[in-house]
């Protein structure tokens, strides 16, 4: 499988061969990285779902969709005269509109928009990237303000205030912080950290209430633990495990681009144990609340929880049991059992939908796949009458 340049090898490489774990603001914010050998398993081999739940699966061309706003607006990557830069769709109908990126640049991708059509990603290659706001799909890419000399920078999320959240990042990687911009124009302000022992940190999404859900990670990102804050001046609380073996959380393993925390303070993400042999896909009810693993289906096991609507439905994506193959996943609730994507599409569609990376209130979800062997991105609308 192809790789984007923004795809990056993340700071720290797992032990399992065939998987890296990805965050925020080094990865390519809308890739999964796997190995070249991966899997193009066809999706009649996965546990069929109830014929109640039905998708139309829309091609939306070459890379990949990382947001779907309440009113089926778009925001992701495509290529544009041979340059990966940020698109917007303003429908599912729609064709793409590049958003560009800055002068000097070549590169770009869009990663969140909010209801005023405010849309937040970065310029850049991957790990140098530049934080970037456009105040409209018609309007020319701003740098955000406050990258420090010698830092590099990504935004993730912007809420429906226009608050952002994002990361700054050395090159080396041995700067890694949660930063959080009031507005496009106000100075950056950096998150509280979880502790000492947990220097690196990144703010991943933010809801309407002010509140952000990141991670902390400890100096070489072994141990990681997802973490709330309250709002950008609070103690970060770090998220109870599932406990087991599953003794650490954190972000989605694309790196944050989804929705991970819903307007009622509900999260999602993935815990994993102290190797990385294992991964499920977890949700919050709350910051105090015990971390509730997702069930997923058939030979895959190992999860990942991506983003969450107001509704509580969950998207992401599961692994099988080697991290070969990766298929994208819903679920109806938190307690309800994970759906392979796969299965209620058309089954002549000539899909493997790998990756669901939001989902908005009317229940469309967006990510990226393979189409007749090359990335494509996706959304899906459920049919009418369907139980979703």
């Amino acid at each position: 499988m192809e790789k984007d340049n923004y795809t990056k090898g993340k700071i720290k490489t797992m032990n399992k061969p065939k998987i890296v774990r990805l965050t925020f603001a080094l990865a390519s914010l809308f890739a999964v990285t796997l190995a070249s050998g991966q899997s193009m398993q066809s999706a009649v081999d996965a546990p069929q779902a109830s014929p109640q739940l039905r998708y139309i699966v829309i091609d939306l061309g070459a890379r990949v969709a990382n947001a779907i706003s309440e009113s089926g607006r778009i925001v992701g990557t495509t290529l544009f005269g041979g340059e990966i830069h940020a698109a917007y769709w303003d429908n599912s109908q729609s064709p793409p509109i590049d958003l560009g990126t800055l002068p000097g640049f070549t590169q770009s991708f869009a990663a969140d928009i909010n209801p005023r059509r405010e849309i937040v990603g970065a310029a850049g290659f991957f790990p140098t990237f530049r934080p970037l706001f456009w105040a409209s799909s018609q309007s020319a890419p701003v740098e955000l303000p406050g990258v420090p000399v010698g830092l590099f920078g990504a935004a993730g999320h912007i809420n429906p205030a226009g608050q952002i959240v994002g990361t700054f990042n050395s090159e080396d990687f041995s700067v890694q912080r949660a930063v959080f911009w009031p507005n496009s124009n106000a100075a950056p302000i950096y998150l509280p950290e979880l502790s000492n022992e947990l220097p690196h940190s990144i703010a991943a999404a933010n809801n309407a209430s002010g509140n952000i859900f990141g991670d902390g990670c400890d100096a070489d990102f072994v141990e990681c633990h997802a973490a709330f804050w309250a709002s950008s001046t609070s103690t970060p609380v770090a998220l109870a495990s599932p406990g087991g073996q599953f003794i650490y959380t954190d972000l989605g393993l694309s790196g944050g681009v989804g929705s991970e925390l819903n307007n009622a303070g509900r999260m999602v993400g993935f815990a994993y144990n102290a190797d990385f042999s294992e991964t499920r896909a977890v949700f919050w009810e709350r910051s105090t609340s015990p971390a509730v693993i997702l069930s997923t289906a058939g030979e895959f096991i190992n999860g990942s929880a991506e983003a969450i609507s107001d509704r509580g439905q969950i998207v992401g994506n599961a692994y099988n049991s080697d991290f070969s193959d990766l298929h994208a996943f819903m679920w109806p609730s938190s307690t309800s059992q994970g759906i392979d994507l796969n299965t209620v599409i058309p089954s002549d569609s000539g899909w493997e939908l790998q990756h669901a990376s939001d989902v908005n209130n009317r229940g469309e979800i967006t990510g990226f796949g393979v189409l007749n062997g090359a990335r494509h991105a996706f959304v899906l609308i459920p049919v009418h009458g369907s139980s979703n």
